[in-house]
């Protein structure tokens, strides 16, 4: 019903003999009510004056969309503006859209869209209105944000997620005043210029002034890394819900200096490029934040001469109140020890590492695995491990020493996918589980392993295991685990 509504709004030609005696409207009213998700473009005036004028499936589609993508051209003209922002008005404050994504979008629609999503305020857009060019008899006003503010019996619920696929500089001026959005992302092709950071981070101190601010999670994608500490602080100076997620290219641009606290941020996600680069950027920033409880690190690849030994450390004396870390795609090959650190000095209850290499440069394998198991085993908060991808292969059977003695861990889920565990491996893991079984309910994630070398042994282990654990597995396609596969031929 999806697929029927998208062909009727966007004019495709229907060929089925069926539909021909179908009143569009009838049809359009039927399917609206399976649409989730929906897209408008100002391209496409059939589709928007058709939403618009029937206004019986408009109605559905304020109880059913909680997603709109809207594709907005450099030069709307005023007409099919006022259309779409009256549809967005009742997507949004009549309904229950609380996501929108908006893309290629003239500076000065940023702000309107926020106005007829709840956002901003009717003197904000007047403003804006009264900088425009030209006599006022010429101005030709749209009479929108009126309808808006007198709408009848309006709910007036209000937009909280907006995510801008361009970076439009009308966001730092228009940021200040939207206290009602939580979440924000800005998604940009290109890296984000230094400049626009600097006006950003002025509009999230202004933001975060106000009493009744609710941003709980910024989320900026190619940003330039050594301006992350000012952004950081200014957006977040005493608010503590705050989630910052960051997309970073390894730059070298200058830092923007500003004086520098602590900062009550909790959640924190850092994804950079790949490129090579030195954790320096980040270590600053987890110094200053002692509240700090979720830090997810995605492909920080470092140069030559550094280690991650320096980051792992920077954990364990400044950020103790950590309870989720999430590694990924960072080599730790030489940071065993450093790993039980923030073990023994976090109260963790969630831990991944994944590809991080964790033994690759150990002489002994297994009984470094299990330095590192003995150490999980006595954390006593720790309820999620996670060590997929890190070539765990045969010696994958020493994690049932988790459960082994008077103390086990408290391990509910344990995830060792893409570990190039054979099914011999899987059996020796079953046998040991057997002889020290897990808590009840424990959750095994075994995806990506190949099961194919012997499909009769794996499935024997998997029976030994189903009494013990509920094991979660896949069809193994070789492509997936191929660098383990090299690794350990």
């Amino acid at each position: 019903m999806e697929q029927i509504f998208a062909a009727v709004i966007n004019d495709c030609h229907l060929s089925a003999t069926v539909w021909k005696h179908l009143n569009t409207s009838t049809l359009l009213l039927a399917a609206a009510k399976s649409v989730n998700s929906l897209t408008l473009s100002s391209e496409h005036s059939f589709k928007v004056n058709l939403i618009a004028k029937e206004t019986a499936v408009l109605s559905v589609l304020e109880k059913t969309v909680t997603k709109l993508t809207l594709w907005l051209g450099k030069t709307v003209p005023r007409e099919k503006e006022e259309v779409l922002m009256g549809i967005i008005h009742r997507l949004v404050q009549h309904g229950v859209t609380k996501h929108v994504i908006l893309r290629t979008c003239e500076d000065r629609l940023l702000s309107k869209v926020l106005l007829a999503g709840g956002c901003l305020s009717r003197e904000h857009t007047e403003e804006e209105d009264d900088d425009e060019e030209g006599p006022p008899a010429k101005k030709n006003k749209s009479d929108f944000a009126e309808k808006m503010q007198t709408c009848a019996e309006c709910p007036k619920r209000v937009l909280e997620h907006l995510k801008l696929a361009d970076c439009s500089p009308s966001l730092t001026d228009t940021l200040p005043s939207c206290s009602n959005l939580s979440s924000v992302t800005l998604h940009s092709e290109s890296p984000i210029s230094v400049e626009f950071l600097d006006r950003m981070v002025v509009a999230l101190e202004k933001l975060s002034r106000r009493s009744h601010a609710s941003l709980k999670r910024l989320a900026i994608f190619s940003v330039i890394c050594p301006s992350l500490l000012d952004v950081l602080q200014h957006a977040c100076p005493c608010r503590t819900q705050l989630k910052m997620d960051f997309e970073a290219f390894a730059g070298q641009n200058p830092c923007l200096t500003r004086d520098l606290t602590d900062l009550w941020l909790k959640c924190l996600s850092i994804t950079l490029d790949g490129q090579q680069t030195s954790p320096t950027f980040l270590l600053p920033v987890l110094r200053r934040c002692p509240r700090l409880l979720r830090l997810h690190v995605q492909a920080m690849h470092l140069r030559s001469g550094f280690s991650h030994r320096n980051l792992l450390a920077t954990l364990s004396e400044c950020n103790v109140r950590l309870t989720c870390l999430h590694l990924d795609d960072l080599n730790m090959s030489d940071c065993l020890h450093q790993i039980i650190d923030v073990v023994e000095a976090c109260k963790l209850e969630e831990l991944c590492l994944h590809d991080c290499r964790l033994l690759e440069q150990q002489s002994n394998k297994q009984e470094s695995l299990r330095l590192l198991v003995h150490t999980l085993k006595v954390a006593p908060s720790l309820r999620k491990l996670t060590l997929s991808q890190n070539r765990l292969a045969c010696d994958v059977h020493v994690l049932a020493e988790l459960f082994s003695g008077p103390t086990p861990s408290s391990v509910e889920h344990l995830d060792v996918r893409l570990n190039f565990i054979k099914p011999n491996d899987l059996m020796r893991l079953a046998e040991a589980m057997t002889a020290s079984p897990p808590p009840r309910g424990l959750t095994l994630d075994l995806r990506g392993n190949p099961s194919d070398h012997d499909l009769d042994k794996w499935n024997a282990a998997l029976d030994k295991l189903r009494p013990l654990c509920h094991p979660v597995t896949n069809k193994w396609e070789f492509i997936h685990p191929m660098a383990d596969y090299i690794s350990n031929m």
